[in-house]
């Protein structure tokens, strides 16, 4: 057996890659297809979303903003509320006596893995009766409150208020064994740019920040001539190969999706870099 693999039976492994202080399990794509018919399941008994422009538009134009980040969430999600809900939704898909089974696919030693696609999900099911703690603490504060996967973010036009209710919730999370990360806890005023899960709510508006989107026109006019070269042998110019354009259409979609005045200056660019080097860039349509 290889060294950076985990095995969980003879059939599924995880392959194991480590980043910086964090191990990530990558399932093989035989668990993974196991794992992604038990997250449809876990989807429809327990429907859940989370959307980042959502999250950063409840707190635009807001005097301060508090961040707090729970430390090891997917470590620190108990055994027996991941086995309730596994239990659950395998009564639910008729197979109550396969329960154990699902559970060894979707647990490692009776901990979420980071990697794996069911892990999200399944902490955010088992957190649920803790968010409605959080937000009743909160709302009797007057403060507003999300929560993305272990980002909490609170806001308000006091910053007396923020100190307030985050005693109380470092508080209410260690009674259910949660931790906060008290190096990334943050309070930040409106005169410094409030960057929310990669978006800026700065003056009532949700918009990316600027060194994004300098990446972002960057990758675009790389990506540009990369395809006038494309049948030019020794070209100077890095290779672009299927992933790197999936990428490409990926951060356009988050775009349209989080920034339309910038997807719109974004598309004037790619045109504009069409006419410059006689290329079709397709991501935004003709």
């Amino acid at each position: 057996m290889s060294s950076n693999k985990f095995y969980i039976s003879n059939e599924y492994y995880y392959t194991i890659k480590r980043i910086k202080n964090r191990i990530i399990y990558i399932p093989c794509d035989e668990l993974k297809a196991k794992q992604r018919y038990f997250l449809n399941a876990i989807k429809w008994l327990y429907p859940y979303k989370a959307d980042i422009l959502n999250c950063a538009r409840i707190h635009s134009g807001k005097k301060w903003i508090l961040k707090m980040d729970i430390k090891h969430f997917y470590d620190s999600v108990p055994s027996h509320e991941i086995q309730r809900v596994v239990s659950k939704v395998c009564r639910r898909i008729n197979q109550h006596n396969n329960s154990l089974s699902y559970l060894s696919l979707v647990t490692i030693n009776g901990k979420l893995p980071t990697g794996a696609p069911t892990s999200s999900h399944i902490a955010n099911t088992c957190f649920k009766r803790i968010d409605k703690e959080i937000m009743s603490v909160s709302s009797a504060l007057g403060i507003d409150y999300t929560r993305y996967v272990d980002d909490l973010t609170f806001s308000s036009y006091c910053k007396e208020t923020l100190e307030i209710v985050e005693k109380k919730v470092t508080a209410l999370l260690a009674f259910h064994g949660y931790e906060t990360n008290k190096k990334k806890t943050r309070y930040i005023s409106d005169n410094k740019q409030q960057n929310i899960l990669g978006l800026v709510v700065n003056n009532y508006r949700v918009r990316l920040p600027k060194d994004f989107k300098r990446k972002i026109r960057a990758i675009l006019h790389s990506y540009a001539i990369y395809i006038c070269n494309s049948n030019i042998k020794d070209t100077k110019h890095l290779a672009w190969d299927t992933k790197k354009e999936q990428q490409l259409s990926g951060y356009i979609s988050y775009i349209c999706h989080v920034d339309s005045l910038f997807y719109v200056q974004l598309k004037r660019y790619a045109r504009r870099l069409e006419q410059k080097y006689c290329v079709i860039i397709p991501y935004f349509g003709h």
